[in-house]
């Protein structure tokens, strides 16, 4: 009886030291009155992850949830999410391969209402964290923040998006004037 419990005890503790920590955040950032932000939710120390469960609390009178993709680390991932409850995003990722590194693993898009100088708490609850093998992995989380600080201007992307038309026409007028 004693070298079941042994057993039992020692293999408790090889599965709890292969479940290496990851640690799961969201970033401080700024957005503009009026605009769409994009606020990645970060993992470091991630190896070999295979799922992910996360709950990101926002308050609705400041944000409004748009939508969710993978980041650079969850780009091959399955993703899916519920932007449809106020307050709260629902996330489920999965990936075989294993995600392992550090940086965004998914981007979550909000459009910000609050006026300028109104803030949100970005609150990480009910994360769980998978390995492949899916032993649950420690992760311990980091809330951010999100501050209103402009007005959205409406012409915004309009600059960049003239001065590529002008160098396509220079492009044009070039090629046109080789071919003479």
């Amino acid at each position: 009886m004693k070298r079941i419990l042994l057993l039992v005890s020692l293999l408790c503790l090889v599965s709890l030291a292969s479940a290496q920590g990851v640690t799961v955040s969201v970033s401080d950032t700024t957005g503009a009155s009026g605009g769409i932000v994009e606020v990645p939710i970060n993992i470091e120390g991630a190896t070999d992850v295979g799922s992910m469960d996360i709950s990101l609390m926002y308050d609705p009178a400041v944000l409004q949830a748009v939508g969710v993709e993978g980041g650079e680390l969850g780009a091959a991932a399955y993703i899916e999410s519920n932007t449809g409850n106020e307050g709260e995003v629902i996330i489920a990722l999965a990936d075989s391969s294993g995600i392992s590194g550090d940086g965004a693993v998914v981007v979550v898009s909000f459009k910000v209402l609050g006026a300028v100088g109104s803030s949100s708490t970005l609150a990480l609850s009910d994360v769980s964290v998978h390995n492949t093998d899916l032993v649950e992995v420690i992760s311990p989380t980091i809330d951010g923040t999100l501050s209103v600080t402009e007005e959205a201007s409406e012409s915004a992307g309009y600059g960049s998006m003239l001065l590529m038309t002008m160098a396509a026409i220079f492009m044009a007028l070039f090629v046109v004037k080789r071919r003479r």
